[in-house]
């Protein structure tokens, strides 16, 4: 996607939203808004929650994905917990269970700067059980990418992984009648660095480009860098990422991530 302009929004630390959240910090911002840590204060005790602010006039509203996804996937450990959805001052507002940092923050927090084996297998292992999870649940995220990956904020789930971000997400077919491949949709989804190539070749996305994705990012991991890491523009990355295909992506990482990646070249549109 193209680089967004961040939105201001009129929300600041210290604001109470509907009598029950006070605002404590501006967690991050984007074009659709805003995220803020709040504290809760109601009928269901008190906790801290994040706070997803969103523009009623968006061209594209996103915040009606997220909350759709998180009720599906309701229960599930490696997803946040669903509060609340509602308006404040012309923004739509989601309430959620507070999470800790994206995998971006980890590995930078010291160098090398990239991730051993044994913290990529954890990731990859974690990622595939919540992308698989959604897949299962009947929709593809579209979206893979470091920053939408978080570890749990509490003693029992600080050494879990999340799945967030659901704006770009999409419900696919009820599985009795996933026997029509979407048409090309025009459009390039994603994060350019993650996307697969079908994303630069405007595909509609499938479950294999989610998985596809989680590899880019856990060979960006423990590699410290992609192929195509330096380069800029979008038909150059998609030159690099064709001749990757196969061995070279993997070639100096343990063997089982080519089998990964094999497998995943082998998935149709609609395979899980």
């Amino acid at each position: 996607m193209a680089d967004q302009q961040v939105v201001a929004t009129p929300f600041k630390v210290g604001d109470i939203i509907k009598q029950s959240y006070t605002l404590t910090r501006e967690v991050g911002a984007g074009a659709y808004g805003a995220i803020f840590e709040a504290r809760y204060q109601g009928s269901q005790g008190t906790k801290n929650v994040a706070l997803k602010f969103e523009k009623e006039d968006m061209d594209r509203p996103l915040l009606l994905n997220e909350v759709m996804v998180m009720k599906a996937m309701a229960g599930n450990k490696h997803y946040a917990k669903f509060y609340q959805y509602g308006s404040h001052k012309d923004y739509k507002f989601v309430a959620m269970e507070l999470l800790g940092p994206c995998l971006i923050d980890l590995v930078n927090r010291k160098p090398p700067f990239k991730f051993t084996l044994f913290s990529v297998l954890k990731f990859g292992l974690h990622g595939l059980k919540g992308l698989e999870a959604m897949h299962e649940a009947g929709f593809v995220h579209r979206d893979v990418k470091p920053g939408n990956f978080v570890i749990g904020n509490t003693k029992e789930s600080a050494g879990v992984f999340f799945v967030i971000d659901f704006g770009l997400c999409k419900k696919l077919p009820p599985k009795d009648k996933r026997n029509v491949i979407p048409p090309h949709n025009g459009n390039f989804r994603g994060t350019l660095r993650y996307a697969s190539l079908n994303a630069h070749y405007c595909r509609e996305l499938g479950q294999a480009d989610d998985l596809m994705s989680l590899l880019y990012i856990m060979v960006e991991f423990y590699m410290g860098k992609l192929p195509w890491t330096h380069v800029k523009t979008r038909e150059e990355v998609q030159t690099v990422k064709e001749q990757c295909i196969g061995e070279r992506l993997v070639a100096h990482m343990p063997h089982l991530f080519l089998d990964f990646e094999m497998h995943i070249q082998k998935l149709q549109y609609f395979d899980e």
